[in-house]
């Protein structure tokens, strides 16, 4: 059932860094996934006997974002999953008094099989800054 209010609802947006994106004229090139995982505002309120469930979804880039001449595949992949969210009505919301959605990075950055490039740290915290969310991947001192 689609939520009595319309309401859908993310605490963030998880991106993992993919190193071969496309071949260009041979080039390898590495490129951004961006996920968004959503759901309705329902909770404790199911009832099965009247069709009344809580949905969830995921709207994610199909394929990994390369950078572009003059912006880098990592905003390009936020931006565009920004945009759609907004037009699918997906409210980002803040995870506690004082805070922003996230920018999270895939397993924490942790994940063998999704390593993060070099300095993702300080490129999701300055990707989190420009879209006003918040990123656990501060840079460091």
């Amino acid at each position: 059932m689609i939520s009595k209010s319309g309401r859908y609802w993310s605490t963030g947006i998880t991106v993992t860094w993919a190193p071969l994106a496309e071949r260009i004229n041979d080039e390898p090139y590495g490129g951004w996934h961006a996920k968004v995982e959503y759901s309705d505002d329902g909770f404790a309120d199911n009832d099965p006997d009247v069709a009344q469930v809580s949905t969830e979804g995921t709207l994610c880039t199909r394929y990994p974002v390369r950078n572009a001449k003059t912006r880098s595949g990592l905003a390009v992949a936020l931006d565009v999953l920004l945009a759609d969210a907004k037009r699918l009505g997906i409210e980002f919301i803040a995870v506690g008094p004082d805070s922003e959605p996230w920018l999270y990075y895939r397993g924490d950055g942790e994940d063998a099989e999704h390593p993060p490039p070099d300095g993702w740290r300080e490129t999701l915290a300055a990707e989190a800054q420009r879209i006003g969310f918040r990123s656990y991947a501060t840079p460091s001192d």
